[in-house]
């Protein structure tokens, strides 16, 4: 082990004790995995080694050859930020070795994927569904529903268990919440019919019922990459044009609620941001989709 791995291990050890999120000490070992892997091919093993030149190199790998776009490298940053600092408070190093490196410009607007494409990978399920009656299928359709309709964030999803949803009171407890705070949130009819037949194939195809909800076919419990997988697979086989990812599912969450007509504060709360000027960043994204509504109520349709 060298004398980084060494480090990167105390700080990790620093963090729990700290008392930090499972799921964020999981994108530490992710990233740490990742950055060890390319010094390695640097023949980089000395704490001393890196600096801002080696650093900058990292990221630019992230992006040549990762395809990394800016919001993973700006928590790329974040995280070495963090780790660099403590190696200074731990007096390992000197000089913080990310100084003067700026963050990447992000697009701040929602990412959005027309109505007519979730209906064609709906479509595609539903075919899939009743002609092969595929465990994946039945399973990948109830799950965009669960999204779309939830709008509930990965991690949330990977770690929901049956325990966690009243189907008779329509209520979903999060456990695990990006706040880490105990919330619960909303669960309407259509979904909690398609939750229950869900349920009912598990209870038919496994012997012993799994205790998450969303489980492969071995039962295992899904994992964050392999929804994410879920999707790569639909956006290539179908060709779909645009963003589609789970992230994406959450953000057409927010767009509904507001174009059927829920109030900011409301969509506020449902959505779970921790401040309303988020929730107003969907304001006028989803604008042009409401062009067509103009003719129908246009103001001065009775004055001229």
């Amino acid at each position: 082990m060298s004398l980084i791995e060494m480090a990167q291990k105390e700080f990790y050890q620093e963090k729990k004790f700290e008392g930090l999120t499972t799921n964020s000490l999981e994108c530490y070992t992710i990233f740490f995995k990742t950055l060890n892997e390319w010094l390695s091919t640097q023949g980089i093993e000395q704490l001393e080694d890196l600096s801002p030149r080696v650093i900058k190199q990292f990221l630019q790998y992230c992006i040549d050859e990762r395809d990394n776009k800016p919001t993973s490298i700006n928590s790329k940053l974040k995280m070495l930020r963090t780790w660099s600092s403590w190696l200074i408070e731990e007096k390992m190093i000197e000089q913080d070795f990310t100084h003067k490196i700026k963050r990447m410009k992000q697009d701040t607007q929602p990412k959005m994927i027309q109505d007519s494409e979730i209906q064609r990978v709906l479509s595609h399920l539903r075919r899939i569904k009743r002609r092969e009656d595929s465990f994946d299928s039945r399973r990948n359709y109830t799950l965009i529903l669960f999204m779309i309709g939830t709008g509930m964030r990965l991690n949330e999803i990977e770690h929901l268990d049956w325990s966690d949803i009243d189907l008779t009171g329509r209520l979903i407890s999060i456990r695990t919440s990006k706040s880490r705070k105990a919330q619960s949130i909303p669960l309407s009819e259509s979904l909690a019919k398609e939750l229950l037949d869900w349920k009912y194939y598990l209870e038919q195809k496994f012997i012993k019922f799994p205790e998450a909800v969303f489980v492969t076919r071995q039962k295992k419990r899904i994992t964050k990459n392999a929804i994410q997988m879920v999707f790569k697979r639909l956006k290539k086989n179908l060709d779909i044009q645009g963003d589609f990812s789970p992230h994406v599912m959450r953000n057409v969450y927010i767009k509904n609620l507001l174009k059927n007509g829920a109030n900011l504060r409301e969509v506020q709360l449902l959505a779970r941001h921790s401040k309303i000027s988020v929730t107003q960043g969907y304001i006028g994204y989803f604008a042009h989709e409401l062009k067509d509504a103009i003719d129908t109520y246009n103001p001065l349709n009775d004055l001229l």
